[in-house]
């Protein structure tokens, strides 16, 4: 029995420590205002213009290609994608009202972009997301509905994460990078209930506190759309107007 007495504070030691909050967010007293203030600043990206090496994996295989895009919030798009050697294969052009795409072999008008599914483009991604979809992920957001209360928080993995799983009717998972103000990944259920997850990584500081991811994962249990972005992307957002402004008007 004497050693049990050793063995037990030790135990209490390791869960008192494990899943602590990072010091510098365990000092707020809201804990909302950390996620919204992640949410804001990745809503708040307007347009990105960027050379990218996109992998696609899927049970048919997996394949590799070069692709050029400009996006703009809510859903102008135009994404042109190159084989290996430099071959364009396809075009895809929305203005957000038609959506027109042009391969090799054909040429597609969708007078409705609603009617319009990445999964032409890109195959094997699931068929509800469309044009909207993929400006919102190429610009660093999230396909899940993030809500704004009812959490729970614990550490993450890597020094400076917050981990804020939200159980309610649409259960999702958000990872915050405190340090840099970004929702680095989120697991939830897609609108036809197949579970997906995003994950985005490397970032990039494009400006004063403000970073951008230059590798973006989308990924569900058999498919998963990987894009690494070249290091001379462009990225515009809603904080440029402050950040050019006199510190005084700041």
């Amino acid at each position: 029995m004497r050693h049990s007495w050793v063995f037990i504070p030790l135990v209490l030691l390791f869960f008192s420590c494990a899943g602590k909050l990072p010091p510098e967010v365990a000092e707020h007293s809201n804990l909302s205002a950390v996620l919204a203030k992640a949410k804001q600043t990745q809503q708040g990206f307007t347009s990105i213009k960027a050379r990218a090496r996109v992998s696609i994996k899927s049970p048919q295989g997996k394949i590799v290609f070069d692709q050029v895009a400009t996006v703009s919030r809510p859903e102008f798009l135009r994404i042109s994608i190159f084989a290996p050697f430099g071959e364009m294969l396809a075009r895809v052009v929305s203005d957000g009202k038609s959506v027109r795409m042009k391969t090799n072999w054909e040429e597609l008008v969708f007078e409705n972009a609603d009617d319009f599914r990445l999964s032409y483009l890109y195959p094997g991604i699931p068929p509800q997301l469309g044009v909207g979809d993929i400006v919102n992920f190429l610009l660093g957001g999230s396909p899940f509905v993030i809500p704004k209360e009812g959490y729970s928080a614990r550490a993450g993995k890597r020094e400076g994460e917050i981990v804020f799983v939200f159980s309610g009717r649409a259960p999702v998972q958000v990872t915050v990078d405190t340090r840099r103000n970004f929702i680095t990944g989120a697991e939830g259920t897609l609108a036809d209930g197949e579970k997906a997850r995003i994950e985005f990584s490397l970032l990039k500081r494009i400006a004063s506190d403000t970073y951008f991811p230059r590798k973006l994962l989308f990924e569900t249990a058999d498919y998963s759309l990987s894009v690494n972005y070249d290091e001379n992307l462009r990225v515009d957002s809603k904080a440029d107007i402050s950040l050019s402004r006199p510190g005084e008007e700041r």
